[in-house]
């Protein structure tokens, strides 16, 4: 991923991530809890040009709940039918396993996000997985169609990336999200985003969030460098100090607008299941003959 990405005009995944387990709505009382609003709101980001909806799950009280998974998916899945990709994700302290049994609920989700590298989480929680149980878990993603989506929060995450790649486990390009500014992760600056995006595999596809302030001149500064956003209320519940973010659609918007005056335009859900490496759905009524 170089500026040379931009040069050449390549389309841009672009993603929604509408909820998260961190914040509540004490911090934000428009954060989407409900399985209603979150799939509205996703909607509403696909409107705009969102290909990929990064999915939690929450209770009826708005508390994080991976086994809510399968409810908000196929919310999603039915306001949105074909025409974004989900993913699902859990906190640091859901096991492998646990996740693994959620996803089995169904609807299966075209990615899961995998978590390569230790975590903290609350004031005093830690979080590790072993390598072995990293790689089974990709495995069992795999298994099942699910393409691994690995986060990466620093840059020692990014030797476990190389060594899944070098193993060669994935089916197809290894697909990465870069977090940064999460606790215990890489400090979200300019200069660290230019050092572990120089450190992502040449052939990945490689998403960027950013926490709080940071979000929208991280992500802008990966869409010039050949990388993909991924913007929303679940790293980032405020414009300033003063103005609450009221809407992911604001937020998806500033993305949107600024493909429309660059180089790149935003690629479609088909367009994202080609650069995820899925296969392109086909329509049930296509009669097409082999």
């Amino acid at each position: 991923m170089t500026y040379d990405d931009y040069i050449r005009g390549d389309e841009v995944t672009l993603g929604v991530a509408p909820t998260g387990y961190r914040y509540s709505t004490d911090a934000n009382d428009s954060l989407p809890v409900t399985v209603e609003d979150v799939a509205e709101q996703v909607y509403e980001a696909v409107t705009l040009g969102a290909s990929i909806a990064h999915l939690h799950g929450r209770d009826s009280d708005g508390n994080p709940a991976p086994t809510r998974l399968p409810a908000f998916g196929s919310a999603v899945r039915d306001r949105c039918t074909d025409d974004v990709l989900v993913e699902y994700a859990v906190g640091p302290d859901c096991p492998p396993g646990d996740f693994l049994a959620t996803i089995d609920e169904g609807p299966v989700p075209d990615l899961a996000s995998v978590r390569v590298g230790p975590a903290q989480h609350g004031y005093r929680g830690t979080s590790a997985t072993s390598r072995r149980d990293v790689d089974q878990f990709v495995g069992e993603l795999q298994e099942r169609g699910v393409v691994p989506n690995l986060l990466v929060t620093s840059g020692r995450d990014l030797h476990e990336v190389d060594r899944l790649r070098e193993r060669e486990v994935f089916d197809g390009p290894p697909v990465v999200t870069l977090l940064l500014g999460a606790p215990g992760g890489t400090v979200g600056t300019p200069q660290n985003l230019l050092a572990v995006l120089d450190a992502v595999p040449e052939q990945a596809h490689c998403l960027v969030r950013a926490t709080g302030p940071n979000q929208y001149p991280l992500t802008t500064m990966a869409f010039f460098l050949g990388a993909h956003p991924m913007v929303g209320m679940e790293d980032n519940l405020f414009f300033d100090p003063e103005t609450p973010v009221a809407r992911n659609a604001q937020l998806v918007r500033q993305v949107a607008e600024l493909a429309r005056n660059s180089l790149r335009n935003l690629t479609d859900a088909d367009g994202a299941r080609r650069h995820v490496g899925l296969s392109e759905r086909v329509a049930e009524n296509d009669d097409i003959e082999a």
